[in-house]
């Protein structure tokens, strides 16, 4: 990222400042409070030690990109001040967990001493993102100008988004781990996935990237390209006439590259156009006139929910993961959304009551809805 170029090509952008200040400074991560020096340090999750391989080759990507500082562990000796956090590795989308995953480091944790604890969130710069019935929206909008087009869908998608921002100079020190069984200290020198400022880091420059798509202007589109972005995902709405669809495609990419650099698409996740697409963990279909969940998603939440039904307990693992798929189903179906408040918080292990077991099966019912929101 160049600072005066960003200053010259988004001017007029809501979060110019805080764009600037991250390519010029990198991410600066305000404090609450000093972070005290650790006596002890976390050991990595089960995950992290189950598929350390995994673990390894991404730091050793990072590495290699000059994102992170690997270097031997003894240095913790002379380097106290480093704070350590422990590794993970999630699965990343469906690809093989046995070779592919992402590390992330869990700042959340310790409940109450952990990094994301000590950090001010309100003197981060949040952008606002809209709604995903905004895609909806514009579909309708467009089928009303056109009314003999097709309206076509396409996701845009950043390489390595989550890695673009770097961490303030000052602040690097911050976000330390451990490879134990390679005596290695790493130190994360991009804003690292789990940081509770990362996701508005992020945001504010999908934000110059969508000022600068919805910039541009066509025949078909004379007031504003479509430019709805979430995080790092963006997504193109355009009516199949003449070269409406590349004219949009090609502002995309140019908007990409200008704000992050020639490397910044993503063409393994760069959609082509079509009027089926999935977006935002959605299929879209702009001549059905629905939005549903994919199947894959429904099968593993159907599953999941049936199997909480039949248990007397669950772990917090577990309760989470059924409450992710629940919040997805009330995303999409509004009248499940009072439901969702009758399933408790939980720290450790759910004893799974009666009362709650009354309000599972409405999620079983919901999962089997195909929803009519374009029409």
């Amino acid at each position: 990222m160049v600072p005066p170029v960003l200053q010259r090509v988004c001017t007029g952008y809501q979060h110019i400042d805080a764009l600037v200040d991250i390519a010029a400074s990198g991410a600066r991560v305000q404090l609450l409070r000093h972070v005290p020096r650790q006596r002890t340090y976390p050991v990595n999750h089960t995950s992290a030690v189950e598929r350390y391989p995994v673990l390894v080759k991404n730091i050793r990507k990072e590495q290699d990109l000059w994102r992170c500082i690997v270097v031997d562990l003894d240095i913790l000796e002379i380097w106290p001040e480093v704070n350590i956090s422990f590794f993970g590795v999630v699965d990343k989308g469906d690809a093989d967990p046995e070779t592919t995953g992402r590390a992330i480091h869990d700042l959340p944790f310790p409940a109450g001493h952990s990094l994301n604890d000590y950090t001010d969130t309100s003197r981060i710069c949040t952008p606002t993102f809209e709604r995903c019935d905004a895609i909806a929206a514009e579909v309708l909008r467009q089928r009303g100008v056109y009314p003999g087009a097709v309206v076509k869908l396409q996701a845009g998608d950043l390489a390595s988004a989550f890695r673009s921002v770097c961490t303030h100079r000052q602040r690097v020190f911050l976000f330390g781990g451990r490879l134990e069984l390679d005596n290695a200290l790493v130190i994360d020198m991009s804003a690292a996935f789990g940081w509770s400022g990362s996701p508005a880091s992020y945001g504010v420059l999908g934000g110059a990237i969508a000022f600068l798509h919805g910039a541009s202007v066509n025949r078909y589109q004379p007031d504003c390209m479509f430019n709805y972005y979430w995080v790092d995902d963006h997504i193109n709405v355009a009516a199949d006439l003449g070269t409406n669809c590349q004219d949009a495609e090609k502002s995309l990419r140019h908007a990409m590259t200008t704000i992050l650099g020639p490397d910044a698409v993503n063409e393994d996740k760069f959609s082509e156009w079509g009027t089926r697409q999935q977006a935002l963990g959605l299929i879209c279909d702009t001549v059905a006139g629905t939005i549903s969940m994919p199947p894959a998603k429904v099968i593993k939440a159907t599953a999941c929910v049936a199997a909480a039904y039949r248990s007397s307990d669950l772990s917090r693992t577990e309760y989470r993961s059924l409450l992710g798929r629940f919040r997805h189903v009330a995303t999409c179906i509004r009248p499940a959304r009072p439901f969702l408040p009758f399933f408790p918080p939980v720290y450790k292990v759910l004893v799974y009551s009666r009362s709650t077991h009354l309000y599972t099966p409405w999620a079983q019912l919901a999962l089997k809805i195909e929803l009519k929101l374009i029409s």
